[in-house]
């Protein structure tokens, strides 16, 4: 079963949550990168989303799109964030891998065979932000063929049959967007936003993981209250940056802030 599936229906089964970092592969070098992976899984990490960088992140706020600028500065690319995900898995890394990349990365090859290639290296979910649900069906088809999960949006301005459709194609999770916007700002957890996830949930045949705006203890309790998932983004890669100015050790840091953000677990 793939990796992804089996975590979210064991966390369902235990009635438990889990914390889904994110990374922008690359930043900070790839060997950091593979570290830190490492050191998230230990730190008790359910998954990861790893963001493939791209020159015009659009769904991205300014920290996220400074990181990618720096892993691109640095030379990275799919073929390289891939061997690295080969060597994290050879090491026996077995911590679910959601990739997220811009459409445009993997059309370059044609998007069946990149696909495929994510699979051989150990993806196990892929995230488009800029790829509509209408035009989601070759995503689907290709995932299907290689055993990913293709993992649709959601979000507060999203029609209840539109939520219901996306819900019924993402594998894995459905990706709640906690609020409109890019990455980088604040979600509060209000009633209004805990009854928009509650609606979801109950609308959604996926299971459910929240980000954008999530970087504390507290946002992650709030935002598994109704959803099975939280996704700590800005946060983190911020956080890691500015250890690395510091000349500390980011793959340390990475697993300290998982293991504060996963007191909102508890």
């Amino acid at each position: 079963m793939n990796r992804l599936i089996a975590l979210t229906q064991q966390l369902r089964a235990d009635n438990r949550r889990g914390l889904a970092p994110y990374l922008t592969a690359g930043d900070g070098g790839l060997e950091s990168t593979l570290r830190e992976l490492q050191a998230m899984e230990q730190a008790g990490a359910a998954c990861v989303e790893l963001g493939v960088p791209f020159s015009d992140p659009i769904a991205d706020g300014p920290h996220l799109q400074a990181a990618a600028q720096r892993s691109l500065d640095a030379g990275t690319n799919l073929p390289a964030i891939l061997s690295m995900v080969k060597d994290f898995r050879s090491a026996g890394g077995s911590m679910p891998i959601a990739l997220m990349s811009y459409v445009n990365p993997l059309m370059r090859q044609g998007l069946s065979a990149t696909v495929a290639r994510l699979s051989a290296a150990g993806v196990d979910a892929l995230i488009i932000p800029d790829l509509p649900l209408e035009e989601g069906a070759p995503l689907e088809a290709a995932c299907e063929a290689n055993d990913l999960c293709p993992v649709f949006f959601a979000a507060p301005t999203s029609s209840e049959s539109r939520v219901k459709e996306a819900g019924r194609r993402s594998r894995g999770f459905l990706y709640v967007v906690g609020r409109v916007g890019v990455t980088g700002v604040a979600t509060s957890f209000d009633e209004d936003t805990q009854s928009f996830l509650e609606r979801t949930r109950a609308w959604s045949e996926a299971p459910i993981a929240v980000g954008f705006g999530i970087g504390t203890a507290d946002h992650v309790r709030g935002a598994v209250r109704h959803a099975d998932l939280a996704i700590v983004g800005t946060a983190l890669v911020q956080h890691l940056h500015e250890v690395e100015l510091e000349r500390g050790n980011r793959a340390v840091a990475a697993a300290n802030m998982v293991h504060a953000l996963t007191k909102g677990l508890k």
